[in-house]
């Protein structure tokens, strides 16, 4: 649900730079919408909607956009966000150093302050706030996430943004009051998480965090309103770990209440975002806003910094891409014999452990993807009780191309 949820903030660059600055555009619209509740309520009462529109001009589809898991990790399980997220979940709770007990209520408390901020928006899709032990409660999907960790993306929302020149705004007769501005942006695009050196966080992020406030020429410390991608609790704790930002609901970390509560409308939330920006930057003049998008398996990213001030950049001659050549990666080693856990995710079905999905390390370096055979009921529940992080897993092919399935072994990695 998350692949396409960084265009805004790539749009809006492209549009300033382009044509807006270049005097090319003086005003463009952007708008998204999903009416996903409406498809899967009548998709449920076996109703057949009618989704046709006809255009007098023709669109520029540009499709999907790049599909970024590899044929390793899909053949072995990860063909849900979830999963990939569930892995850099995993991953990171252990370079912290704590259990998954501790985690998991770490987690639901940071979730619950994203809860009782969607409570008192009014445009959120579900009403209430839902305190941490409910979200904990909630039925599991992963031996790290609850159904109420997660973004929901069942929702009917819609957004929409106009940008103008200056000149244009005052043409229109737009109060100067009204005027919010951008002050730094970048985006970029990380390597496959089975391929990060460290699979707990995304490298890209960090740069392009980085790149925007250098861009804006402020700290974190300038910033007052934050409104950080939600889709999982990793995909926050990456930006407030390089941020140095606390979870615990002392600095909102979202403005509109967040994916999972206010809602994640799957191409769009990052525009909403925007415009709750907008919306607390006029009512707050002088104060910055930053807004963190999110797209794949933390994969995709864009920053951008607004405030009402004045920015004094020249759109038209700033390049806002992190390069992907400079993303360092790992090999991939297509027929394991045997290799040690860097992570891993417990998948369950209908409340139940029913696989696990590995992320291990080759004894010369090189990484793949694994999974417990069907038929192995075992080694979920044996996970649950003893993680097998560092553990070594000894590999056989599957029936199927790519399928790799492990077997734990007793004894720990060399």
């Amino acid at each position: 649900m998350t692949d396409d949820s960084n265009k805004p903030s790539n749009f809006i660059r492209q549009i300033i730079d382009a044509d807006i600055a270049a005097g090319k555009r003086d005003l463009v619209l952007l708008a998204g919408a999903e009416a996903l509740r409406n498809q899967r309520s009548a998709a449920k009462q076996n109703l057949h909607l009618n989704w046709n529109e006809v255009f007098a001009q023709g669109l520029d589809d540009r499709g999907m956009g790049n599909i970024y898991p590899n044929p390793q990790e899909i053949a072995n399980g990860l063909n849900m966000p979830m999963y990939f997220y569930a892995l850099i979940e995993q991953a990171r709770l252990r370079r912290l150093g704590v259990d998954q007990t501790a985690y998991r209520l770490e987690s639901a408390n940071m979730m619950a302050t994203f809860s009782n901020i969607a409570s008192r928006n009014p445009y959120a899709q579900w009403p209430g706030a839902m305190s941490a032990s409910q979200i904990l409660e909630a039925e599991p999907l992963t031996h790290l996430y609850t159904k109420r960790m997660i973004a929901q993306d069942s929702v009917n929302q819609g957004a929409a943004l106009l940008i103008t020149s200056v000149s244009k705004a005052r043409e229109l007769g737009i109060p100067q009051d009204r005027w919010i501005f951008m002050h730094g942006a970048a985006q970029g695009a990380d390597v496959d998480v089975s391929l990060r050196p460290d699979p707990s966080t995304s490298a890209v992020a960090a740069r392009v965090l980085d790149k925007a406030l250098d861009m804006a020429e402020c700290s974190v410390a300038d910033i007052g309103l934050f409104d950080v991608y939600s889709c999982f609790p990793c995909a926050v704790t990456a930006i407030t770990d390089h941020l140095q930002l606390p979870t615990d609901g002392s600095v909102p970390l979202t403005l509109t209440g967040g994916l999972p509560f206010f809602g994640g409308p799957g191409n769009n939330y990052s525009m909403h975002g925007l415009a709750e920006a907008i919306w607390q930057l006029r009512d707050h003049p002088g104060q910055r806003a930053l807004v963190h998008a999110n797209g794949g398996a933390l994969t995709k990213h864009a920053t951008g910094i607004f405030s009402s001030s004045p920015s004094t950049l020249d759109w038209s001659g700033i390049d806002t891409r992190i390069s992907p050549e400079t993303v360092e990666r790992c090999d991939i080693i297509v027929k394991p014999e045997s290799g040690v856990v860097v992570s891993y995710s417990v998948n369950y079905l209908k409340g139940q452990p029913a696989q696990v999905i590995a992320l291990a390390d080759a004894d010369d370096g090189r990484r793949f993807v694994c999974c417990t055979s069907p038929n192995d009921g075992v080694t979920p529940r044996q996970v649950l009780t003893s993680d097998p992080s560092g553990k070594r897993v000894v590999v056989a092919p599957g029936e199927q191309e790519n399928v790799l399935h492990f077997s734990l072994q007793d004894r720990s990695a060399r």
